[in-house]
């Protein structure tokens, strides 16, 4: 059996040159072969409308129309109306393909044709008065001759700007009235063409004067964009670059029009209006030339008593003699009783828009003559959704595709031969995928997937519409020649094929259910299978199982052997509905329906992803607050353990696209939904997972428990997310607490409460410490830049500590104060903050609650040697009088005693002096004189040069932390004292040494001075 795997039965470049989108390029050959029956109806003409009336009609009856229809004019113009790419000109060529045939070689008649391509000025004219003989048409042929010879396209749009300018200026606006009459004149729109600056704005390429230029000289060739008919508002100087170069009438005009939308229309208007005029201008013939032209050929073929058939591919492409020959057109033949111009039947194609816009004369005579005319722009309907039309039309073009144009040439008039009759795959391909009525295989398509891909690329204006160059231009050509390695590969249909084709709203959309099914049982090829379950299989409408020929051409695997059938899910819509949907998923039940609201927002939530339509904003609301409240609900504010909040919407945990983020929402794309910690990608499964939230919500039934416990695991999995939020919210992330500790162990330096080397429980003790009961605690003396930092810290330590207690600790309910810490939390942040005792500004930002108390560390370096060298001062005063071998209460012992002796030498004290003296010496008794040693120790490591930089830095701020209470004052302050009373008592004793007791004196206050001294030698000696 042949392999049908990745079958291309046709080369996609011979398709590519065979299949065109316009009627103009086929050969004959191909033209006959791709022929398939136009949807044509008649209109009547009702004013400038055109109504459809009665039943569709094939060629063959306009054809026997257009030859049969008398005029009492002898003047008939058939109008074939319709939108671009409607058939239109297709038409007109399958008429003069056939008139040779019904005319049985008649010579009465005789045939001009203008064709779409050949829309150049001279080819117009040739082709109106080509056989007609006579001197002034000869005269004609060659002033258009030489002139399309002397100029190129360049020149020729600079003359039709310059005559356009004339022709405006020209124009008074006799009769026009309001702020249209400002635009006539010769200060009006036609000064404004006369600017270089916007002229040369209007003759860039792209604009419409260039381009109409360029056609008027030379006829349409194959792969050349369709020319825009007339001017349009983008051909206005609105977005002029550097206006201020133009002349001050052109810069009032830009300014003005560019201010004034009612104005840029009725501008555009007068353009076009004189457009014609100004044409024949640039070609140096005066209005009318032609029409006198026309009537000099109608005298001729009258003459030899020939009829005209006019046949017009496309009346608004032939720019420039539009009036003339509308006016030739419609020209009675008989006049007074007598024929003196040749009858003439013209077939002319034209959109309907210009149809609209034809002169009153023309339409007038229309009315007159024929009262309708043919309409292609005819619609299927649900009634008649044209499957069958749809795949003649298609599968004549898949055959010639597979032919080829230089074969079917050479077939020439004869029937087209079928490409699938010498194809081994032809039983089974058309058994799988169908052939049209003419029996021309539909592969790669069938009747569903065409009709599905027609609806795709309609306007959704018009999604019942069949517009045949669209048809091939957005579905045939790409799927056979882009889509063609693809196929090829077993990649077909793709993600690009998705892209082109996305479900049409008239058509029903794959089921969720069955979109769940397949997502769950076809984890490699499902989003294949589910493009072809929709397309191929009109959306599983006879069941998920696939064609075994179409699963093999596209190189689809069975799916894993016991995977249970869907069962469709019915989804109930409210009653009464006026459109109840065509979807299979939202199918009406009998005993219950919803709510009209749950009803839209259970279609929206399907169409969300069967459509790929947006989510809508109160939808996606309703599930994100289910979801959000559901991890609010079920977080239980101990991982990590921290203070409950009672509104986490306000504390980082909004109802929003950045918390719950679904792709293809309204919102999605807000600042902060690409991060946010919930996100849900566009698929089935979560389709049904979000109708079943909205039903929960509601308290309907059809809630499936799998949902429910997919709800609880998001809730736990994103605690974590909603904790973190919280934290970032209130400032108390971990690298927020840490800062925040770090500036509450130096707030408790500053008060003597902590230091480094404390134990990490006694750290975290000061640190959570208010400090409320510190101020005026500390008993040593500090420097007055210490006092004043400590102070402006404690005004902010209350509110900093509270925030670090909320951060890693709990409290009763969500207002409570905080009653306990989380310590196994609270340690390693602790760790980190306390691995730096420096205040040095991070690189990220501050949190605000930290700001206030941090203040005063900017000067931290400072505050802690301003300290450590007080303490150095008063140690060196200290060892200066009391060695450190020397015990306290020898020194103690010695003072008191060189007091006693000066007492008996007749050294009195001052009472002053005495009660000073007495008081220290008793304040010294009470207090502990080791302490100057271990200060001692301790500013010995702060200038230890051997140690690190590091420790020494550690060294001075445990030196300067610790309060030492007050008894190295209380030493400092007595041994000073007594140093200064025995210094004051030698100078009293030398100058009483004029008399021996004086001089006994004198000797007992050097003696006492001597042992004195001696203490300080002796213990330096010691030392």
């Amino acid at each position: 059996m042949p392999d049908f795997r990745g079958k291309v039965c046709w080369d996609p470049a011979t398709a590519a040159n065979t299949i065109s989108v316009e009627a103009i390029s086929p050969s004959p050959a191909v033209f006959r072969a791709t022929h398939a029956p136009l949807r044509i109806q008649r209109a009547r003409l009702d004013g400038r409308q055109l109504v459809l009336e009665g039943q569709p009609v094939d060629e063959r009856t306009v054809l026997h129309d257009f030859l049969n229809h008398e005029s009492n004019s002898g003047a008939l113009l058939m109008p074939i109306v319709g939108e671009s790419g409607s058939g239109k000109s297709h038409l007109v060529r399958w008429v003069r393909e056939h008139l040779e045939l019904v005319d049985d070689g008649r010579r009465d008649r005789e045939i001009i044709y203008l064709e779409k391509h050949r829309t150049s000025l001279k080819a117009v004219v040739q082709s109106l008065i080509a056989k007609a003989d006579s001197d002034e048409l000869k005269q004609l042929k060659a002033e258009i001759d030489k002139f399309t010879a002397d100029i190129d396209a360049s020149v020729l749009a600079r003359r039709l700007i310059h005559s356009l300018n004339e022709t405006l200026v020209a124009e008074t606006g006799r009769g026009v009235s309001g702020p249209a009459r400002q635009l006539f004149g010769p200060h009006g729109l036609g000064a404004l063409l006369d600017d270089p600056h916007v002229s040369e704005f209007m003759l860039q390429p792209a604009k419409f004067v260039p381009q109409l230029a360029t056609y008027l000289l030379r006829d349409r060739t194959k792969g050349d964009k369709d020319r825009p008919p007339k001017f349009t508002v983008d051909d206005l100087p609105l977005d002029i670059t550097d206006v201020s170069k133009a002349s001050a009438l052109a810069k009032k005009w830009v300014q003005v029009l560019s201010a004034k939308a009612e104005l840029q229309e009725i501008a555009i208007d007068l353009l076009n209006e004189h457009l014609e005029t100004a044409i024949n201008r640039s070609f140096n013939l005066g209005m009318g030339r032609l029409l006198e032209a026309m009537t000099l050929v109608r005298e001729e073929y009258h003459r030899q008593g020939k009829e005209i058939i006019l046949l017009i591919e496309d009346f608004a492409l032939i720019q420039g003699v539009q009036k003339d020959l509308l006016d030739a057109l419609v020209e009675a033949a008989h006049r007074e009783g007598a024929t003196r111009l040749a009858p003439i039947r013209t077939l002319m194609a034209v959109t309907t828009g210009y149809f609209r816009d034809l002169p009153e004369t023309a339409l007038t005579r229309v009315q007159a003559n024929l009262g309708y005319a043919y309409d292609l722009d005819v619609p299927f309907s649900e009634e008649d959704t044209g499957e069958e039309a749809i795949a003649s039309f298609v599968g004549r073009y898949l055959n010639a595709a597979r032919i080829g144009k230089d074969r079917l040439e050479q077939v020439g008039g004869a029937e087209p031969p079928n490409a699938c009759d010498a194809c081994p795959l032809q039983p089974r391909c058309h058994d799988a995928f169908g052939a049209s009525a003419d029996g021309f295989g539909l592969y790669p398509f069938n009747r569903s997937a065409l009709t599905r891909m027609v609806h795709s690329t309609a306007s959704k204006d018009e999604p019942w519409g069949f517009v045949p160059r669209t048809v091939l231009g957005s579905v045939v050509r790409p799927i056979l020649i882009e889509h063609a390695g693809s196929l090829r590969r077993g990649e077909f249909p793709d993600e690009a094929f998705s892209e082109s084709f996305p479900t049409a709203d008239i058509d029903t959309t794959l089921d969720t259910t069955v979109r769940s099914f397949i997502d769950t049982n076809d984890q490699v090829a499902g989003t294949r299978r589910k493009l072809i379950l929709e397309f191929w299989g009109d959306a599983a409408a006879q069941g998920i199982e696939i064609d075994p020929t179409v699963m093999e051409a596209f190189a689809l695997s069975p799916m894993a052997a016991g995977a249970q059938t869907p069962l469709r899910q019915p989804r109930r819509e409210a009653e009464p509905s006026p459109q109840p949907s065509a979807s299979p998923g939202t199918a009406k039940t009998e005993e219950k329906t919803y709510p009209p609201s749950v009803q839209r927002s259970l279609q929206n939530i399907e169409e969300w992803v069967t459509r790929g339509d947006d989510l809508k904003q109160d939808h996606a609301r309703a599930i994100r607050t289910v979801i959000a409240t559901a991890v609010a609900e079920r977080y239980r504010w101990n991982a990590p353990l921290m203070q409950a909040q009672s509104n986490v919407k306000e504390k980082g945990w909004p109802n929003n696209a950045t918390v719950v983020s679904i792709e293809g929402s309204a919102v999605a794309g807000i600042t902060g939904a690409d991060s946010a910690p919930i996100q849900f990608k566009r698929s089935a499964t979560n389709s049904r997972f979000f109708q079943s939230l909205i039903r929960a919500q509601y308290g309907l039934d059809q809630v499936r428990g799998e949902d429910i416990r997919r709800l609880a695991t998001l809730a736990e999995r994103h605690a974590g997310s909603l904790a973190s939020r919280v934290q970032r919210n209130l400032e108390v992330t971990d690298d927020g607490l840490v800062l925040g500790l770090r500036a509450s162990v130096l707030g408790a330096v500053l008060a003597g409460r902590c230091w480094p080397g404390m134990s990490i429980e006694e750290l975290l003790a000061a640190a959570v410490d208010d400090g409320d009961a510190w101020e005026g605690t500390g008993v040593m003396s500090r420097p007055d830049r210490w006092t004043a930092a400590l102070n402006q810290h404690l005004a902010a330590r209350s509110a900093l500590v509270k925030r670090i207690r909320a951060g890693i600790g709990i409290s009763q309910g969500s207002r409570g104060a905080v009653g306990m810490i989380d310590a196994a939390r609270a340690v390693p942040l602790l760790e980190e903050a306390t691995a730096t005792w420096a205040w040095e500004t991070p690189a990220g930002s501050i949190p605000e609650w930290v700001k206030p108390a941090v203040k005063p560390f900017a000067s931290w370096s400072a505050l802690i040697d301003g300290q450590v060298t007080m303490l150095k001062g008063w140690l060196s005063d200290i060892r200066m009088r009391q060695p450190r071998s020397t015990p306290g209460n020898h020194t103690l012992a010695s003072i008191r005693t060189a007091v006693d002796r000066a007492r008996e030498v007749s050294l009195s004290l001052s009472a002053q002096r005495a009660g000073e003296l007495d008081a220290l010496l008793e304040q010294a008794g009470a207090v502990e004189w080791t302490t100057i040693s271990t200060l001692e120790d301790d500013l010995s490591r702060c200038f230890d040069d051997d140690r690190p930089e590091a420790a020494r830095l550690t060294a001075r701020i445990r030196t300067a932390a610790q309060d030492r209470g007050a008894s190295i004052e209380v030493i400092r302050n007595l041994l000073c004292v007594a140093d200064e009373w025995l210094d004051e008592a030698l100078k009293g004793a030398e100058l009483r040494a004029s008399s021996s007791a004086a001089k006994s004196a004198a000797v007992g206050v050097q003696e006492l001075i001597a042992e004195w001294r001696s203490l300080a030698v002796e213990g330096a000696d010691q030392s």
